[in-house]
């Protein structure tokens, strides 16, 4: 399985309800898309508490076909005519899990940790320590970078880290 995300910075003064509506409209058209684990349609507020605006919808994808679909045929274009051009960040699923109350997720933390240089890969830890109340994980790596992402979803807010970001879920499409 792979996995994208872009990434959309919007200004301090940004209205946020014209996301939500947007999202309120028009985040159904992503539920049963084909070959789409899930689509995490994710917001940061800077008037919840948040460093900036931001909307950065995060999706799984269980096969490359649906991928192409949503970035080749027409659906993607719906974000480029809106926000401009932007990089979609592309990674590899190296764990999955996603619990019973997934579907009832409000918020994802995402942290992001650097694999280092070393001179065997056997040892690099794909099993984080389970959080309480987690409702689902997912860690993606990226070896163009070297970088891992782990997202952790929660039904209700948690405390998080300095070096953690969280998320607002507006919307959670899947495949069921």
């Amino acid at each position: 399985m792979q996995a994208m995300q872009y990434k959309i910075s919007l200004p301090a003064d940004y209205d946020m309800d014209i996301i939500k509506n947007r999202i309120k409209q028009n985040g159904s058209k992503t539920d049963r898309f084909p070959d789409l684990l899930f689509k995490a349609y994710l917001i940061t507020e800077k008037a919840a508490g948040a460093l900036a605006n931001s909307y950065c919808p995060l999706y799984v994808w269980k096969e490359t076909e649906g991928m192409n679909q949503f970035i080749f045929q027409g659906f993607f274009d719906h974000i480029i005519q809106s926000f401009g051009w932007k990089n979609i960040e592309i990674g590899i699923t190296a764990l999955i899990e996603l619990k019973h109350s997934f579907k009832n997720s409000h918020f994802v933390v995402e942290q992001y940790t650097d694999i280092t240089p070393r001179l065997s890969l056997k040892d690099v830890d794909f099993n984080p320590i389970n959080q309480p109340d987690e409702s689902g994980k997912v860690i993606i790596y990226n070896p163009d970078k070297w970088k891992m992402a782990n997202f952790t979803f929660f039904e209700h807010k948690p405390v998080v880290n300095i070096d953690q970001k969280i998320y607002s879920i507006l919307h959670l499409s899947s495949d069921k």
